[in-house]
């Protein structure tokens, strides 16, 4: 009896550990991966080619961009770096340190710099993509302290 209410109880927790990971959606590494391809050449795109007519074709009209002041949809977030970053900063470079994926989300750490005599910050960027463009966009900016080598930041 006691061998049957144990075999039950390990079955039991089989049951339940399978119910629990099937209810997980799977990951899709290779979709991850051309995810991660299609932003890195959106971000260059964008922020180092300064290349607003390519990039609003690899976005959806109705992007969702989460920056303060960043503009509403594709077309008035484009038009909102124009003024406020590209127009002030024209020498503006991003370089990424880091990228990782999780389903239709890419982080991608970066270094960017106003110009070549700018300390720069680091920032964080999540993009979302859908339908194989960039559907949303949130991000965290962090100045380099003066005193530091950038370098500190994401070695």
């Amino acid at each position: 009896m006691r061998q049957l209410l144990r075999q039950s109880g390990i079955l039991a927790l089989l049951l339940l550990s399978h119910l629990i990971s099937s209810g997980q959606q799977k990951r899709d590494s290779r979709q991850e991966e051309k995810n991660k391809k299609f932003v890195t050449n959106f971000f260059y795109t964008l922020y180092n080619d300064k290349d607003l007519v390519k990039a609003m074709s690899m976005m959806l009209s109705d992007f969702i961009n989460h920056h303060p002041h960043g503009g509403s949809g594709a077309e008035g977030t484009l038009k909102a770096m124009q003024e406020h970053l590209f127009g002030k900063y024209p020498g503006f470079s991003v370089s990424i340190k880091r990228i990782a994926a999780e389903g239709d989300l890419v982080w991608i750490q970066c270094f960017t710099k106003n110009d070549v005599s700018d300390h720069g910050k680091m920032s964080m960027d999540i993009w979302r993509v859908q339908d194989g463009r960039i559907a949303e966009h949130w991000d965290i900016i962090q100045d380099v302290p003066a005193d530091i080598d950038p370098s500190f930041m994401f070695n």
